[in-house]
């Protein structure tokens, strides 16, 4: 959703428009659809108008000639929107972001100086030292930030520490301000996005293959598809059916969601995070989610981990 609203504003910067305009440049660019033939519906234009205005302060308006312009654009928030699309593209570990768990960014100074950070290049310094670490050593880091994810309604940012190379930090507890220095940092060469994002749950070659079903008498409302439980999703099934049922009970619709999970703390508990939302059952003959400690999930969720 938010690469509609960066295509909408990089088109109206250039100069201003048409509706009949915006939409042939839209059909070229087949931003929201794969059928070509498909047009830029005129009330969701205006949606996306309504919304940047109320979510964003960016103001598109119909001026003379019925050619649509940005009013007063705010640089600054633009350039905002656009970091915000490049994690949901490239940075986002789960892919199951929505448009909503954006705008918490708006209100976590923190998050967004780490964002800003990120942009720049610039190492930050993270103060823990208000709230009880496990250790004396994890109370003050240097991080150069690399990525962000929201997972579970929480943030946790990877970075190279000067202290302890490699990190996932959680940053829901972390109290205290974050602060950008001026010392500039390089991305690694070999770096690659998709890979640091599977880093946050942890490195392993042990893995853990898990079915599990979830009914519900409206199944696409979840699009697993697009929008998976985990990036370890492997395969959906709608309409699945164990041998033992005649049909599925009250009219509910089972959907069987296959699993290929590195064996970590960390990455059963952001699963199980998200299942919770929903009525399951393991389909497995021993329940994955117990082989764990209680303690083991504590340390791998709260505290950092060296990667």
């Amino acid at each position: 959703m938010l690469r509609k609203y960066i295509w909408l504003i990089n088109l109206l910067q250039r100069r201003p428009m048409t509706f009949s305009e915006i939409n042939e440049r839209y059909l070229e660019s087949r931003e929201n659809t794969k059928d070509k033939n498909i047009p830029y519906e005129k009330r969701t234009f205006h949606n996306h108008i309504r919304f940047l205005k109320e979510r964003f302060g960016i103001r598109i308006v119909c001026g003379p000639g019925y050619r649509y312009y940005i009013e007063d654009i705010d640089y600054d928030k633009v350039e905002r929107l656009s970091l915000l699309n490049m994690m949901s593209e490239t940075v986002s570990v789960n892919r199951s972001l929505y448009i909503n768990d954006y705008f918490e960014i708006f209100r976590d100074k923190a998050v967004k100086s780490i964002m800003d950070a990120i942009q720049t290049k610039r190492k930050i310094k993270l103060d823990f030292n208000l709230i009880k670490m496990p250790e004396d050593r994890y109370r003050m880091l240097t991080v150069s930030p690399y990525q962000l994810h929201y997972i579970s309604s929480k943030w946790f940012l990877i970075g190279w520490t000067d202290e302890f190379g490699l990190m996932r930090i959680p940053l829901f507890i972390h109290t205290g301000e974050v602060k950008v220095t001026s010392i500039k940092y390089i991305l690694p060469f070999d770096y690659s996005s998709e890979e640091h994002s599977k880093m946050i749950y942890g490195t392993t070659k042990e893995r853990i293959h898990l079915d599990i079903k979830i009914q519900d008498l409206y199944p696409e409302r979840f699009n697993l598809t697009n929008n998976p439980l985990s990036p370890f999703q492997q395969k959906v099934e709608i309409g699945y059916q164990d041998s033992n049922e005649v049909s599925s009970s009250l009219n509910k619709y089972n959907i069987r969601v296959s699993f290929d999970l590195p064996k970590t703390p960390f990455a059963l508990y952001t699963l199980k995070s998200k299942l919770d939302l929903y009525s399951y059952t393991v389909l497995n003959d021993i329940d994955p989610f117990t082989i764990f400690t209680e303690k083991e999930y504590e340390n791998d969720v709260y505290f950092p981990v060296v990667l």
